[in-house]
């Protein structure tokens, strides 16, 4: 999956204008207008949500692509914004218990081999008192789509890696993460939530 991931860089921001540009990107600035102070974005990808951080966050970007990496950073030195980027196994963050005020990941949790060994790790590295702030493909609750979902599961993960059909809030609950706030988009297809360790 890494070298897809590679292979894609800049192509990847292409690939996705169209949803960005309609929904997505809406989306995203609502949902990270909350983080604060050290922030880590796990799953940085190209850096697709760099603009949309408050003033004064200093952002950590984690990723398996150092093609996708070296998008990101591009990016923030193009915005003046202080980031880090940081190669790294979701599963196995490079940082210490507590490390961050606000950790971040949208659209990204769907790849995951092992998602709730990640949402233990962001929950292990986000600080007392702060959000763990998620954008994700899940498992609609109307059961027509959760059919077609669940149908078209197979192509998705074989193209993109992408398991659409998650149950992520049963996960974030048994990583032992408070689900705050949840909204649902597109009739629940993709869900917003504000979790706490």
């Amino acid at each position: 999956m890494r070298g897809l991931y590679d292979d894609l860089g800049q192509k990847y921001d292409a690939w996705t204008l169209l949803p960005d540009r309609l929904f997505l990107d809406v989306w995203r600035r609502e949902l990270l207008a909350s983080a604060r102070g050290d922030v880590l974005e796990v799953a940085v990808g190209t850096g697709k949500n760099l603009r949309f951080y408050p003033e004064g966050c200093r952002v950590t970007g984690v990723d398996f692509s150092r093609s996708m990496l070296d998008e990101a950073s591009r990016r923030a030195r193009g915005l003046g914004l202080a980031f880090e980027p940081r190669v790294g196994d979701v599963t196995a963050l490079p940082f210490a218990d507590a490390s961050f005020d606000t950790v971040a990941c949208t659209l990204a949790a769907c790849t995951f081999g092992d998602p709730l060994a990640a949402f233990l790790e962001m929950r292990r590295v986000c600080r007392p008192g702060g959000s763990v702030l998620l954008l994700e493909h899940v498992l609609p609750r109307d059961r027509a789509l959760a059919r077609l979902v669940d149908a078209i599961t197979p192509l998705t993960r074989r193209a993109v890696g992408c398991n659409p059909n998650r149950d992520t809030l049963a996960l974030l609950r048994e990583a032992g993460l408070h689900v705050a706030s949840v909204r649902g988009r597109a009739r629940d297809i993709l869900l917003s939530v504000v979790a706490r360790p």
